[in-house]
């Protein structure tokens, strides 16, 4: 576990996989590990009856491709049955839109590492006491930072993930509040490459964050 925590604080970026078609999820995967990213999360669809097996599959299928090239987790995990499913198919952290500490805890209880969603002091609180890991703020965008920065202060032994606003443009502003990470689908895996499968320009986006982060993280 607390190796995915390193890994997480050492990489920075957590790329989002979010409705991308079935048969097109290993080529995008490969396509931001050419990039460089080493983390990336398969989202549920809750407004799909089938996302349990999709999503299931998705994870099982990038773990047996890409082994250790990659480190995978489940997002919009806001049911335990989800929960016990990313579990079942070997996915490595817990990524949620909210703080539900029932989850958290079943998280906890699996092995998993938790990084739950929470905006306010006292979800983020509530989080930590249940045993999350990291905290995901959701929603965050550049115009939060001023907020980012307040709630961050009272809470300094919470690690914090920044999801929402994340862009080539905001990579630094986030980072230089103190965010251990970044989470971010649409800036690397837009659904116009996706669509037209110009995978080639979706492994530019990610070198192009990932360069960002490391320059950053080298300059400070």
């Amino acid at each position: 576990m607390n190796k995915i925590i390193n890994t997480i604080e050492k990489e920075s970026l957590i790329a989002i996989m979010r409705g991308v078609p079935d048969d097109k999820c290993l080529k995008v995967a490969k396509a931001i590990i050419d990039g460089g990213v080493k983390i990336l999360e398969v989202a549920f669809n809750p407004s799909d009856p089938d996302t349990i097996q999709k999503t299931s599959k998705i994870i099982r299928d990038i773990k047996n491709e890409f082994g250790d090239n990659i480190l995978v987790g489940a997002g919009t995990v806001i049911y335990e049955d989800y929960l016990v499913a990313a579990y079942e198919s070997g996915a490595e952290f817990i990524y949620s839109p909210d703080t539900d500490a029932d989850i958290i805890r079943l998280t906890k209880k699996l092995g998993l590492v938790s990084i739950p969603g929470a905006i306010t002091p006292t979800e983020c609180k509530q989080a930590l006491k249940a045993g999350a890991d990291i905290i995901k703020l959701f929603p965050t965008t550049e115009n939060d930072l001023g907020y980012i920065v307040n709630i961050s202060r009272p809470l300094s032994h919470m690690k914090f993930i920044c999801t929402g606003g994340v862009n080539l443009d905001t990579i630094e502003k986030f980072l230089s509040i103190g965010a251990i990470g970044l989470g971010t689908g649409i800036s690397i895996i837009r659904p116009d490459l996706v669509e037209s499968d110009n995978y080639q320009e979706i492994t530019n986006l990610a070198k192009k964050h990932v360069d960002i982060i490391k320059e950053f993280k080298e300059n400070h």
